[in-house]
């Protein structure tokens, strides 16, 4: 595989990671700073609750379809797999010689280090920034 084939994947991979710490950090901050930008007073109204709650799903399944378009790009890039040869200890057998049968792609990895990244930004954040009183 040539350089500019892995460094082409390298970048994919990077907006995927990016993707997908917006959808589970930056999508939900966004559509809580829009709603509160424009609110009247300091109360949550139902109205704002649901536009948030559905502003935030069809943000999420916007970019669902882009992470899927990334990693069809990630595959195309990698020569038509985007498997990867990482094996999540979960996925392991106690004896660790049987296979589980499904392959680890790109996308798997992404999804569960940007969500990783997310549940450690919050605890970081609640439990040394958030100031309540």
């Amino acid at each position: 595989m040539t350089l500019i084939r892995r460094l082409a994947g390298l970048g994919v991979l990077l907006l995927m990671l990016l993707g997908g710490l917006f959808m589970w950090l930056g999508n939900p901050y966004l559509w809580i700073r829009v709603t509160a930008a424009r609110a009247d007073s300091q109360g949550l109204t139902m109205g704002q609750a649901l536009f948030i709650i559905v502003a935030i799903a069809i943000t999420g399944a916007v970019m669902v379809k882009v992470l899927a378009v990334l990693n069809a790009l990630y595959a195309r890039t990698q020569g038509g797999s985007d498997e990867v040869s990482v094996r999540m200890p979960w996925n392991q057998s106690l004896r660790d010689g049987r296979t589980t049968g499904r392959q680890t792609s790109a996308l798997d990895v992404v999804m569960v280090l940007s969500v990783t990244a997310a549940l450690v930004a919050f605890a970081v954040w609640f439990f040394f920034f958030a100031h309540y009183g």
